[in-house]
């Protein structure tokens, strides 16, 4: 990372002299303190350049220009990358949810994969692409390292708890929801969702907010088809504020 090779030269350019003239236990201090303000600062800069440059995606997003999109976050990762650490596999992710709202799961997989480090979004995704392929072995798994990373998001619970519920796991899709709603008490959807959990109803998805369709976009597909309308090509989540490499506030779902 550049960032942190241009920090240590600093850092080297400032302990050098003083542990020359005045010893190398005098060095050390200065050294770290150098070290540590130029990753900081530089680490800003990337981050609000690579925030600037990626500006632009929500209006792509938001004119369904999906491939522009595609190239633009493509062309800020090649450019950032190599610059600061997280920042290609933060973007791969969001390519990836671009490929996954397009339903185009395996393709998507190895992206959200890279970018999965304390990003719910990606993790819950990657846990309904396992869900899909059949592999339950560590499904589970990846929801609760969702929870963990971003406990105050309901998509989580919802989505969670629903998966738990269709693979006829009732007992373990209340404990999940039990966990939502410590976070969220006053989360209406997870309380009717528990309520008809607990009291063996029919879980009608299409009952759900948009955050169910962010990770079932085929579900809405198959709605449009029904009513005989034209599919229009799926806007990742959160189009209207993205959840860029500096800005780490992804919008939040509304369950």
């Amino acid at each position: 990372m550049y960032n942190l090779g241009i920090a240590f030269l600093v850092g080297m350019l400032v302990y050098t002299p003083i542990a020359f003239w005045m010893g190398p236990l005098y060095g050390i201090a200065p050294a770290v303190l150098s070290f540590g303000g130029v990753l900081f600062f530089l680490a800003r800069w990337v981050g609000k350049s690579v925030e600037g440059e990626l500006s632009g995606v929500v209006a792509l997003l938001q004119d369904r220009k999906i491939e522009e999109a595609r190239k633009l976050l493509e062309g800020v990762k090649a450019k950032w990358g190599p610059w600061q650490l997280l920042i290609a596999g933060q973007i791969d992710s969001q390519i990836g949810m671009i490929d996954y709202l397009q339903l185009k799961w395996d393709q998507a997989l190895p992206k959200l994969e890279a970018g999965q480090w304390r990003n719910w979004m990606a993790l819950v995704a990657i846990g309904c692409i396992h869900w899909r392929k059949g592999d339950r072995e560590k499904l589970w798994e990846y929801f609760e390292k969702a929870a963990s990373a971003s406990p105050k998001e309901g998509a989580t619970y919802m989505v969670w708890a629903t998966l738990l519920h269709k693979a006829d796991k009732p007992e373990a899709a209340l404990k999940a929801l039990d966990l939502g709603l410590k976070e969220l008490p006053a989360n209406g959807t997870l309380k009717d969702l528990q309520s008809a959990i607990a009291n063996k109803r029919k879980v009608d998805t299409k009952s759900f907010p948009q955050a169910w369709y962010q990770f079932f976009p085929e579900d809405m597909a198959q709605q449009y088809m029904i009513k005989g309308q034209r599919t229009p090509p799926p806007a990742p989540p959160g189009a209207a504020a993205p959840a860029g490499p500096t800005n780490r506030k992804m919008r939040r779902s509304k369950t």
